[in-house]
């Protein structure tokens, strides 16, 4: 089996790139720890997409372990698209339009 072609919504990238940078301007450190946690999430996402739980009718999320992120992601015939690397304490569903 091989494994899907993973996508990242320009708005999922955008919300990676802005927690980087609050991290980056507080502790280099930990902005890195936090992109690894983002790697991780994304190849786990990949290799097993199907071991996260649904999250909405058409999603599923990963929930990152050392920051307070989900990745929800949409799994497609052919790809796996991310829409939204959504703060836990962020408006829910703010992201459902994306799918």
């Amino acid at each position: 089996m091989t494994e899907k072609r993973l996508r990242i919504r320009s708005e999922a990238q955008e919300e990676i790139n802005s927690a980087f940078e609050y991290y980056l301007q507080r502790n280099p450190t930990v902005a890195d720890a936090f992109l690894t946690q983002i790697e991780i999430a994304l190849k786990q996402i990949v290799a097993h997409p199907n071991f996260h739980p649904p999250y909405t009718k058409n999603s599923r999320r990963n929930i990152l372990e050392k920051f307070p992120y989900s990745v929800i992601f949409r799994e497609k015939e052919e790809t796996i698209l991310v829409v939204a690397v959504a703060h836990a304490k962020r408006r829910f569903g703010y992201w459902l339009s994306r799918i």
